[in-house]
């Protein structure tokens, strides 16, 4: 199996190969949420409107969705963080009061919680990410690229409250829950945060190059992307795709007054 984590082929030279995007591209794209939650009616617009772009160019654009079990892949990366948070405390041989002093609740919370995160969670999860890796690698065997939104809605206020009072009081004192509650409440707290984002995580964990563009903004004046994501060591081609928006005005920059 090929390392999750590649640099790309050094006989790619990228400034010279940005005018080569190749015409008979399979494209793949979704609206679709990996972890089943919503996707406002403008993320989708702007995949849709993107896909109109692609087809009037010539290339081949189908609707499919990614072969990944989202809510998996997201279950194991609280576990890895929340053993990896564990470790880095550890090595740092503080007490739990200047730990939970210093740090912010979520924090705190992930460091409790990976004390009870065991080898066979830990390598669970290591093994469900094998499994993306080459689940996405089979998949883009027929795709060159795989077109989702970047997020599913705009930025939220920076006064949004993400984590309810009822859960941010569970991180405080996380210590008085069991281990399978401590990892429930680490979703419960995360969700409405993965709501609003559920797309980027897949190419950070199968390791595949990915590329945002910034392609419409909504009525509200307020941007929102496209994500494409390309094979292994295919970081030309995503150079590439984002040069043709580019040149094609579809790149829509607004600033906020």
């Amino acid at each position: 199996m090929a390392a999750p984590f590649q640099v790309p082929r050094p006989d790619i030279k990228f400034a010279e190969s940005l005018a080569n995007l190749p015409k008979n591209l399979n494209i793949a794209y979704t609206t679709e949420s990996p972890v089943g939650t919503p996707v406002s009616e403008e993320a989708k617009e702007a995949v849709l409107n993107a896909v109109q772009v692609l087809k009037a160019a010539g290339f081949n654009v189908e609707p499919a969705d990614a072969p990944i079990d989202g809510i998996a892949l997201m279950r194991s990366y609280y576990v890895m963080n929340a053993g990896e948070t564990a470790t880095l405390f550890a090595n740092m041989h503080l007490s739990d009061q200047t730990i939970k002093e210093n740090v912010e609740p979520l924090t705190w919370a992930l460091a409790v919680t990976g004390r009870s995160i065991t080898a066979v969670q830990y390598s669970q999860a290591l093994s469900t990410w094998d499994s993306i890796e080459s689940d996405m690698d089979e998949f883009q065997q027929a795709f060159d690229l795989y077109l989702t939104p970047t997020t599913a809605h705009q930025a939220p206020r920076v006064d949004q409250q993400l984590v309810s009072d009822e859960n941010m009081a569970k991180l405080i004192h996380i210590t008085d829950y069991s281990p399978q509650d401590q990892l429930q409440l680490i979703w419960d707290q995360w969700l409405p945060a993965l709501t609003l984002s559920p797309f980027t995580q897949l190419a950070n964990i199968s390791g595949q190059p990915a590329i945002s563009l910034p392609t419409y903004v909504g009525k509200n004046g307020l941007p929102l992307g496209i994500q494409f994501i390309a094979r292994k060591g295919r970081e030309d081609l995503l150079l590439q795709i984002g040069k043709f928006f580019e040149d094609t005005g579809q790149f829509k920059l607004k600033q906020l007054s």
